[in-house]
């Protein structure tokens, strides 16, 4: 099927270019990057080449191809987030780390599974950064992503019920990339800074709440007898790959995708809660702080307890880090004063009450002095949902601050949105 589609989208896009004029002329990098794709479809798809094979390696070479041909194109068009390729390096860093090198006896599959992720992320970085062209290329080349992922879980750590989200991923990522090609003699969209600043708190107040089910149906679904009881087990229990005797069980499948969505949501908001806070440093630190927290928590959806505690610790710091450090730029009058100073003071002071507690009881399990549950199972919970009350709240008023009146006069909007 992908032999037979991937040419009819090369035609429907050619036409576009051709069309197009000298406006398109530079769309034709990109349109072999298209065409780049069918050998991987080839050697990968149609001849279903084992992976210790020179034909798997053949079609890992082929989609390099395809991600060199669009990185020339964006660079023509686009300048790449750095925070986004932070994030990215950091979680499928660890990722690499914790699953793939034990996983992957053959150095040389290694070497180039390795450099294919290294050009993966630059060109979603790329697509995901600053530019005016259809938006059809970020989540072209992120679902790209999202189906390699897939490949990586489904075919090399042998996790069921993955298989089937590959193809539907990529299909829909060359459908993305043609629609993108084919509006190459469509006008350049506008910046539209304060639109998506009025977007960004749907994320949290819509998508938050969708984690938050994930979550909820895990605990109920967890093979534990009777049943989960947050206040006795860690969040992570619901990740682990096996429970009870019972492999990649349903709510380690929600869990994972609970924390991909939640990651999601925070690289979605955290540009737009910037606003906030004054000061150019500290609005950059702001959003790499929310970079660090975005890359720990999908390194903790990656790499789950009970296959390397000790890399599932590092997202679990790197999230609380990156919260941690926005919550505390967030707090003095001087940096934000469209909050009020006793709910700044009061979420830093609770916040730090909570972390010192759960030290505590850390350290009185660690010398036999307390039990672990319920005290740290229960504090951690106090700590998640006072990030989330953190989150919700900002939403609500920035919400509220960006409806509060449709005629916004023009130098207002551009002072909510730098």
């Amino acid at each position: 099927m992908l032999m037979l589609l991937t040419p009819f989208l090369l035609l429907v896009s050619a036409f576009f270019i051709v069309r197009g004029g000298w406006a398109c002329r530079s769309y034709w990098l990109a349109w072999a990057g298209l065409a780049a794709t069918m050998i991987g479809d080839y050697f990968l798809a149609v001849k279903s080449s084992p992976l210790v094979s020179s034909g798997f390696l053949c079609g890992v070479a082929g989609f390099s191809l395809a991600h060199l041909c669009w990185i020339g194109f964006l660079l023509q068009h686009a300048r790449w987030s750095p925070r986004i390729a932070f994030g990215l390096a950091f979680s499928l860093g660890i990722f690499f780390a914790a699953r793939m090198f034990p996983a992957l006896e053959s150095p040389r599959l290694l070497a180039a599974l390795s450099v294919y992720t290294f050009i993966s992320i630059i060109s979603v970085s790329l697509a995901c950064g600053t530019h005016r062209l259809s938006s059809a290329w970020r989540y072209g080349l992120s679902l790209l992503l999202f189906s390699d992922a897939m490949i990586a879980f489904g075919r090399i750590l042998r996790v069921p019920y993955l298989k089937h989200l590959i193809g539907i991923s990529y299909i829909a990522s060359l459908v993305c990339v043609t629609v993108a090609i084919c509006r190459c003699s469509v006008c350049p969209r506008p910046h539209a800074r304060f639109r998506k600043l009025r977007q960004a708190p749907l994320f949290v107040l819509l998508g938050g709440p969708l984690a938050m089910a994930l979550f909820l149906y895990a605990m109920y679904v967890c093979p534990i007898t009777p049943h989960y009881n947050p206040f006795m087990k860690m969040l992570s229990y619901l990740g682990r790959t096996k429970i009870k005797g019972v492999e990649y069980p349903l709510c380690h499948y929600l869990f994972s995708f609970a924390l991909a969505a939640s990651a999601y949501v925070s690289a979605r908001f955290f540009p737009a809660l910037s606003c906030f806070v004054r000061g150019s440093r500290k609005k950059n630190l702001f959003m790499w702080a929310g970079a660090l927290n975005a890359a720990g928590l999908l390194a903790i959806a990656l790499v789950p307890e009970n296959v390397r505690c000790d890399l599932h610790n590092i997202g679990c710091f790197a999230a609380v880090g990156g919260g941690a450090i926005m919550l505390l730029l967030m707090t003095p009058a001087r940096n934000n004063r469209r909050a009020p100073g006793v709910v700044r003071w009061s979420l830093l002071v609770w916040s730090m009450a909570l972390v010192a507690l759960f030290q505590l009881s850390l350290l009185g399990h660690r010398h036999k002095i307390m039990s672990f549950s319920p005290y740290v199972p229960t504090l951690q919970k106090m700590l998640i949902m006072t990030f989330v009350a953190w989150l919700t709240y900002y939403a609500v008023v920035l919400y509220r601050v960006t409806r509060r009146d449709i005629a916004i006069p023009r130098f207002r909007r551009n002072s909510l949105s730098s």
